[in-house]
């Protein structure tokens, strides 16, 4: 008697429209427990207002036409644009020779040489020491056409000044 009383209840609340149809030959009703034919509140879907101009698809093909959107097309932040995959690099000037070959294997070993200046509190005489084995070690640099970068990268990290004439005495 419980179980169908239970089952009563579960149909009148959840299968109400579909009892209302069955059994009154009309729409279903409103109320969970009113009787068929007692109004038509729930024979129709309410509209909703969010679903004016919602984008649908049926079928991959686009029901409701796209509209401007409410903020406008997204700006790209300052600074930044859009380039083609060929457009750019992660070279210089797009030069090997400034990441590989003499100038930069020169220019680490004065970075040792200036370490240790630093790291001593060395003078001039001791620099001048210590670049003796840098000037053995690559002995064409002193020709080199980017000795002028090699003397600015010197004149620019000693902690002591160097004339014009010091800086080509070190490559002779």
């Amino acid at each position: 008697m419980l179980s169908l009383c239970w089952w009563a209840a579960v149909l009148l609340l959840f299968f109400r429209r579909e009892l209302g149809v069955w059994f009154g030959g009309g729409s279903g009703t409103g109320s969970p427990l009113a009787g068929a034919g007692s109004g038509d509140l729930g024979s129709s879907r309410l509209p909703h207002r969010w679903e004016n101009g919602v984008e649908s698809f049926d079928g991959g093909e686009l029901l409701a036409p796209v509209t401007d959107d409410l903020m406008g097309k997204a700006k790209m932040p300052e600074g930044m644009s859009m380039v083609a995959s060929g457009d750019f690099g992660f070279v210089g000037d797009g030069s090997r020779e400034e990441q590989v070959g003499l100038v930069p294997d020169v220019l680490e070993e004065l970075k040792t040489v200036f370490q240790l200046l630093a790291a001593q509190d060395g003078t001039k005489t001791d620099f001048l020491l210590l670049m003796k084995p840098v000037r053995e070690q690559f002995p064409g640099i002193g020709s080199s056409p980017a000795l002028l970068r090699i003397n600015a990268f010197i004149r620019d990290h000693a902690p002591f000044h160097l004339s014009v004439q010091e800086l080509e005495d070190l490559w002779d």
